[in-house]
């Protein structure tokens, strides 16, 4: 059960970051937008493929892993 638990933490740690972060992210870019010059200026593309780089998944695992760790020893220890 306490495995159980832990991998539960660790999945909801990643969905709270994938649900968080970008809103951070896009507050941030929103409070430090630069002024409006009058200029036309055209949308930024994203690549979906990009999410497949190794540097993405040793994020999302550590943070699986940190959510994980955290559950485990503090059901452990009662």
């Amino acid at each position: 059960m306490v495995f159980l638990k832990s991998l539960l933490a660790g999945v909801a740690a990643v969905v709270l970051v994938a649900i968080a972060l970008p809103f951070v992210l896009l507050l941030y870019m929103w409070i430090n937008r630069p002024p409006d010059t009058g200029a036309d200026v055209g949308s930024i593309g994203w690549d979906p493929i990009s999410l497949m780089k190794p540097a993405t998944w040793f994020v999302v695992i550590g943070i699986f892993l940190i959510g994980f760790v955290w559950e485990f020893f503090r059901a452990t220890r009662k």
